[in-house]
């Protein structure tokens, strides 16, 4: 249990922060630099952050080493309600229906990771 909690919090969690982060920096000196439209960068932070959160739910998994669909269920549930907590602290909005389904598919993608990442295969040490 205790590795778990550590590959979702830690590892999980993380991850897609760090790589939330950096996509984010490209996706704005894409919009400063190019000419590129609105939509099209909209699209591409849609796909971006479905991959990114798939991703944290398969590393999450792949560390917890068990329960896969559950670290990764757990990692994305994390992740979003603490989306959901800032947009209320900050915003003052609740949720929109448009914004459940995409917090919906953010879920259902680290959902589907995690049960990737705990069958990839593990690294032996040799000695």
């Amino acid at each position: 249990m205790k590795k778990m909690v550590q590959g979702v919090l830690g590892y999980g969690v993380g991850s897609i922060l760090v790589l939330m982060i950096v996509f984010a920096a490209l996706l704005a000196l894409l919009l400063r630099f190019t000419s590129m439209d609105y939509e099209t960068l909209n699209q591409m932070a849609l796909i971006a952050g479905i991959s990114i959160l798939a991703f944290g739910g398969m590393i999450a998994a792949y560390k917890g080493e068990q329960k896969g669909w559950l670290a990764g269920a757990g990692t994305g549930l994390i992740f979003v309600s603490s989306m959901v907590l800032f947009q209320l602290i900050f915003e003052n909005k609740w949720v929109s229906l448009p914004q459940l389904s995409y917090f919906g598919g953010l879920i259902l993608a680290a959902w589907l990771g995690g049960m990737i990442g705990v069958n990839l295969p593990k690294r032996s040490a040799k000695r």
